[in-house]
């Protein structure tokens, strides 16, 4: 793997699924003003953080080897979304 240090925003498949749904409900929509929504978890970490969390979590056979692989020359290093918390989704 790369280094790791790309920050990302991973999120359960299953809670990604429900936020979709939810926002196929259409509240709060005004003809003619589109709504944008960013889906994350709120917690960012380096993909070496998470791949190492996983690894030891699923008990992985073999090592890690963070840095063996360079990054691309267009590696977008920070993708996060903008997280808005509404104020019944806080629990």
């Amino acid at each position: 793997m790369t280094a790791g240090e790309q920050v990302r925003d991973f999120i359960y498949v299953k809670e990604a699924s429900r936020q979709l749904v939810k926002a196929l409900s259409f509240n709060g929509i005004v003809a003619g003003e589109p709504k944008i929504k960013h889906i994350g978890s709120g917690h960012p970490q380096t993909v070496l953080d998470f791949s190492s969390y996983w690894w030891a979590e699923w008990k992985a056979k073999g090592v890690l080897r963070p840095g063996v692989i360079a990054y691309r020359n267009n590696e977008v290093m920070r993708f996060v979304p903008q997280i808005e918390v509404e104020s019944n989704d806080k629990n």
